[in-house]
């Protein structure tokens, strides 16, 4: 998730989280352990450059969806998905622009700190390009349940941790709308037998 080449924080950071959050606890501990640790401006520049390349995978794993899902609830949730990330990765790759943080996406990409989330993206979305029907929906399911699950991890200490209060309340928007989502898939997954 960090780069090794990612300072060490001058002071650790609080694994407490907001009281709006207290409710959801890390799937994956390691990651939130990682993402507790850093705080202030280091927080914030490894938080925008791995969210930014998790959404882009989010958005291609639901472009995939729109055309490979046999549920119409999925191919509606992928649409959702891609309309709420995709203004999100922009807000994100403007505050890079303006706090003076290197640009982590695209061909001017300068911090390659998410490169390791961006090939395990792109081999996920490559086997997912292969499904259809009943079996694409079982596999984009879990694939986005971890995923989502994974930003939650990464977005649980931001209360705390995040320098700039616009960071604070996209993670806390990340936390709450992929909650809600990843509980609705595993709803669907009950519902359709996956």
């Amino acid at each position: 998730i960090l780069s090794e080449n990612s300072p060490t924080p001058d002071r650790q950071g609080s694994a407490n989280i907001e009281p709006v959050s207290a409710n959801i606890t890390p799937v994956d501990e390691e990651t939130f352990k990682i993402w507790s640790s850093i705080s202030g401006e280091q927080y914030d520049k490894n938080y925008i450059a791995n969210m930014i390349a998790h959404h882009e995978g989010a958005i291609e794993m639901a472009k995939i969806a729109q055309s490979n899902a046999k549920h119409s609830e999925l191919k509606d949730l992928a649409s959702k998905i891609i309309a709420s990330q995709k203004p999100e990765v922009d807000k994100m790759l403007n505050w890079q622009k303006e706090w003076g943080y290197p640009t982590t996406s695209g061909a001017d990409m300068q911090d390659h700190s998410a490169m390791g989330m961006m090939n395990l993206m792109t081999s996920a979305n490559e086997e997912l390009k292969k499904s259809t029907g009943d079996n694409f929906d079982a596999a984009f399911i879990d694939l986005m349940i971890k995923h989502h699950q994974e930003a939650i991890d990464m977005s649980l200490p931001g209360a705390n941790n995040a320098q700039h209060q616009e960071i604070k309340n996209l993670a806390q928007t990340i936390i709450t709308s992929q909650t809600l989502e990843v509980e609705q898939m595993k709803q669907w997954k009950v519902d359709w037998g996956y």
